[in-house]
């Protein structure tokens, strides 16, 4: 398997982003830099990749002044878009305080004041754990606060937008069923891992162990349905980097053996220090990478932050064991769906075979466009599945 076109200059330049350092470059086309632009989009690490270019003492003809333009707008987009969400997130957090709601921010929240930069850690979203026995007051307190529900109650999030940029994934757990009992099994009472802020009275945070095992898990849970790109080796790379040996690695591996994650960790992990630890040697730790290492990483440059819709279906497919398996489970979920999405059905199996009629009705009459979406990736056998690694 080889990387995508200009993935390793991507990653000398991320490598020299996060050391601080300024990149060696050579002549580079227009053509060259409007594809490392979008490739670095596709992993949404344009600001780190802004940064890096920032720092290189490039002349004009290496990066045209209209691509310059554009790197310094990716990086603009991203420091307006934290400041933004900091703000809001900090206001909303209040808000839960008064209102008595257990909250604990996940994810890049807490990954993105590790970076060197304020700007560095892209994020679409921001993501934060609460108390599901608060769900329907927290629906009205977001409803209030002029924000739109996308999902509710079907998934293990309920998702609330509003304009300009908010995007907030209130979870009230951590992964489904639909996804791995092995996972929500591990994750069931995480009550008994949150540990209390000392300046709130209803903030509360995961120990540096237990964090890092679930961005791993998370980063897992993507890898298994569709891909996650680069922004996961980077986010490797910067928390152990952050975090040293302050970190027990003996109860890290226990819980990750659990989780049956230990093996893509410790690749994970691996390949994030030889590819950003020093940008000198990058070009030639790539070469260096073992196979196995090699595939990963091959697979990660390819399906970039956010898999696409058919990177995920053809995920599925395989997953599944053939498209006739694929097919049936898409029509008659798996009993897990309804524990999940609808525990009253769960409870009443009985009315599930009425639900699915509704259901299929409502595909066609709703959502016919995305129903021949789906079934146009379903029967394209000229793109071939670029097949994972299993761990």
């Amino acid at each position: 398997m080889k990387l995508r076109k200009g993935t390793k200059l991507l990653l000398y330049l991320a490598a020299c982003s996060l050391n601080g350092r300024s990149a060696v470059l050579g002549e580079m086309t227009l053509r060259d830099n409007h594809d490392l632009l979008l490739l670095s989009q596709r992993h949404t690490i344009g600001s780190i990749i802004s940064v890096s270019l920032e720092k290189t003492n490039y002349n004009k003809n290496t990066i045209p002044e209209e691509i310059q333009e554009k790197w310094k707008s990716v990086r603009g987009a991203a420091l307006k878009r934290r400041v933004l969400f900091d703000t809001e997130r900090n206001r909303l957090m209040k808000i839960l305080e008064q209102n008595n709601i257990r909250y604990c921010p996940l994810k890049g929240i807490i990954l993105q004041d590790l970076y060197p930069m304020y700007e560095m850690r892209e994020m679409s979203d921001n993501d934060i754990l609460f108390d599901e026995k608060k769900r329907d007051v927290l629906k009205k307190i977001m409803l209030n606060e002029g924000y739109t529900l996308e999902d509710h109650g079907v998934t293990n999030h309920d998702l609330y937008t509003k304009p300009p940029v908010y995007n907030f994934e209130f979870h009230t757990r951590l992964f489904m069923h639909t996804f791995s009992t092995r996972f929500t099994d591990y994750y069931n009472n995480i009550q008994e891992k949150l540990i209390k802020n000392e300046n709130d009275s209803c903030g509360y945070h995961l120990s540096d162990e237990d964090f890092y095992i679930y961005m791993t898990a998370h980063a897992y849970k993507h890898y298994k349905e569709g891909g996650t790109g680069i922004r996961s080796l980077t986010d490797s790379f910067i928390y152990n980097k952050s975090k040293g040996e302050k970190i027990d690695r003996k109860y890290i591996n226990t819980e990750c053996k659990k989780l049956g994650i230990h093996l893509f960790e410790k690749h994970l992990r691996k390949i994030s220090y030889d590819l950003f630890n020093d940008p000198a040697k990058t070009y030639l730790n790539i070469s260096n990478l073992k196979d196995k290492e090699k595939k990963l990483l091959s697979y990660i440059s390819f399906t970039g932050s956010y898999c696409t819709k058919e990177d995920f279906i053809k995920s599925r497919i395989k997953k599944s064991g053939s498209k006739t398996n694929y097919m049936l489970r898409r029509l008659i979920p798996d009993i897990n769906y309804y524990k999940e999405a609808h525990p009253f059905l769960y409870e009443n199996r009985i009315y599930i075979p009425f639900f699915l009629l509704f259901r299929a009705g409502k595909v066609l009459l709703n959502n016919r466009k995305n129903l021949k979406r789906e079934l146009r990736i379903l029967y394209d056998n000229k793109k071939k599945i670029f097949l994972k690694i299993n761990f």
